[in-house]
């Protein structure tokens, strides 16, 4: 049997619509058009075109594209690769461009001169990845999937839309082309319709009642296509750009290939460039800030020669670091102060006939401890002078002496207690002595008393020979306020 061509196609589903759209609510005194072989502006093709004008006054429009075994790549679909792959580009550097906005913020990879390699090769990582997952998601979405027919639907407006297709085209009802021609025509609205070698029509899809593009297709006028020349031919300013138009090159020439409605990938193309500039911003900035800059060794060596900071003398004393001005006078450093074998004298300023304060009366070592070392270390009062409350600590007694002191720690280190001696007069002028002590200095009463207990439960026989009590330790810091209110 001979197959079916395409004009027999396009006289049977006009005949269709005769009968599917005559019940449809219209005026019965208007007359309907029936036609096929029609074309419009831009090159639209519409190979059969049915119209009557509805109740409400607007007309409605049906069209179909016919296809027979002859004129299939209508309804085969073609990858588009090119716009599959801008679409992949221009994600994979969105995404990359996040990463390095999250990287710019947290500091995840911190970019130096040193480094440049190694973050351009991430980046150029990030973008493969991303774009190998985004090709491997999105490759068998129909918005990759070309198809002539469907495409040239989507150019303009008509209230049904079909597809008329002879029954040899897809012999096979699970072919990968029918099943994805079906898929589209559900997707966007369309009607698909087959007709078999007895020249009966079957529906495989309806068309949509509703516009599922939202108004957003235009009105296109048809003519017929032995109308459409004529009409052009007459113009005169249709026949000179025509003849411009025909010296131009190849390139400029307007397209009426099956491919003519392609996708533009213009727009992906601009994404993918500002996201590219963006992160050469960001990677400026993340250089600009950088710990580690890395400079010509030339340059260095004349910035430093020229650098203001080496015409500055060196610094001829050591700053203390207590947060109070010491009010002691200097005195030169000798060697016997480093001799723990005996604390140092404490000199008294017989030049001065006002009272010393109990601070500046102190310029010898006042703390010495006993934690296990071979001797003892000494500090300066200073180092008191940041007490801002009471401190606590668990007396063991008051020695007057320096060498008292010294065999007390000695005999309790033998114990295998932690002790310490605090020179009395560091915190009070009318004390005087050294005091030992057990463990630390505590912030308040209950950590000084917790400790207390431990020590009275795990060594009771470890302190012979004395009477533990508690003693408070004032802040110096509110005795140097006053004296410097009373000046």
């Amino acid at each position: 049997m001979e197959p079916l061509t395409e004009n027999i196609i396009k006289k049977v589903a006009l005949r269709f619509f005769r009968h599917y759209y005559k019940y449809r609510l219209r005026y019965e005194d208007q007359p309907v058009t029936a036609k096929y072989d029609l074309e419009g502006v831009g090159g639209i093709v519409a190979d059969g075109y049915y119209s009557f004008k509805k109740v409400d006054g607007k007309p409605f429009v049906a069209t179909f594209e016919a296809t027979s075994i002859g004129t299939r790549e209508e309804v085969i679909y073609k990858p588009q690769q090119k716009v599959l792959f801008w679409d992949g580009f221009a994600v994979a550097t969105v995404l990359t461009l996040l990463f390095a906005g999250l990287n710019y913020f947290y500091g995840f990879h911190e970019l130096t001169g040193t480094r440049l390699a190694a973050r351009i090769g991430l980046t150029l990582f990030s973008l493969l990845v991303c774009l190998v997952a985004f090709y491997l998601i999105a490759k068998n979405f129909s918005r990759y999937r070309y198809i002539y027919a469907i495409e040239q639907f989507k150019k303009y407006y008509a209230d049904e839309q079909w597809v008329a297709l002879a029954s040899d085209v897809f012999p096979n009802s699970n072919d990968k082309y029918l099943r994805e021609l079906k898929n589209q025509c559900v997707n966007n609205g369309f009607g698909l319709l087959m007709i078999d070698d007895k020249l009966d029509s079957k529906i495989l899809i309806t068309p949509s009642r509703q516009d599922i593009f939202m108004g957003k297709r235009r009105m296109v006028e048809f003519f017929s296509k032995n109308r459409l020349p004529a009409q052009i031919k007459n113009s005169k300013l249709a026949g000179e750009f025509g003849f411009w138009r025909s010296q131009l090159p190849e390139l400029f020439h307007k397209d009426h290939s099956l491919l003519r409605y392609k996708r533009s990938f213009f727009n992906q193309i601009a994404v993918a460039a500002l996201c590219l500039v963006l992160m050469g911003m960001i990677f400026s900035k993340e250089l600009q800030k950088a710990d580690l800059q890395v400079v010509d060794d030339q340059e260095y060596r004349e910035d430093i020669a020229t650098s203001k900071s080496n015409n500055q003398p060196e610094q001829p004393e050591y700053l203390t670091d207590s947060t109070l001005p010491s009010n002691k006078k200097k005195q030169q450093l000798n060697e016997g102060y480093w001799d723990t074998s005996s604390p140092p004298k404490v000199e008294q300023d017989t030049a001065s006939t006002e009272e010393a304060s109990p601070l500046a009366e102190n310029k010898a070592s006042e703390e010495f401890t006993s934690k296990g070392g071979e001797q003892e270390i000494a500090y300066d009062c200073t180092r008191y002078y940041n007490f801002d409350s009471p401190k606590y600590i668990i007396e063991e007694g008051v020695y007057p002496t320096w060498q008292s002191t010294l065999d007390r720690l000695t005999g309790l280190r033998k114990n295998k207690l932690e002790c310490a001696s605090l020179l009395l007069a560091c915190f009070s002028k009318n004390e005087k002595g050294y005091v030992v002590y057990l463990g630390m200095i505590y912030n308040s009463r209950e950590e000084a008393m917790d400790e207390w207990s431990r020590l009275d439960k795990e060594q009771p026989k470890a302190v012979p020979n004395s009477k533990l009590k508690l003693r408070r330790l004032d802040p110096i810091l509110e005795v140097s306020a006053q004296q410097g209110g009373n000046k």
